[in-house]
């Protein structure tokens, strides 16, 4: 499952993945999103990765076009998730990426939302 969710007067924007994620649900989230984006300003995401078990093959290439595509508009990631590779992937992707990237613990994902909501 992947879903998107962005209140109408907030800059904060979450996406919630939790199990595998299908070529429709991609579809979904990519249009939500860039309509969110093609609204000017930026968007400060939290990425809740409750689990992931894979994507389905359409989805998984479009993921990667879609992410640097999108990187001019986001601002800030907060990613939460208990996944040791997942947390490794953020940190070392953080180091080239003009986004700040903050990795979070699922138990601390209120602390995460708060990052993003002091983040300037």
């Amino acid at each position: 499952m992947l879903t998107y969710e962005k209140k109408p007067d907030s800059a904060i924007a979450e996406i919630v993945v939790d199990g595998k994620i299908s070529d429709e649900e991609m579809n979904t989230v990519m249009t939500a999103m860039k309509a969110d984006l093609d609204k000017g300003g930026r968007i400060k995401l939290l990425e809740d990765i409750r689990s992931f078990e894979g994507m389905e093959p359409a989805a998984f290439f479009k993921d990667p076009r879609f992410g640097i595509s999108m990187m001019k508009g986001v601002s800030h990631v907060a990613l939460v998730t208990d996944a040791t590779w997942l947390k490794a992937v953020a940190e070392t992707f953080g180091f080239v990426s003009p986004v700040q990237i903050k990795v979070f613990e699922r138990a601390r994902i209120g602390e995460a939302r708060t990052w993003l909501e002091a983040a300037a």
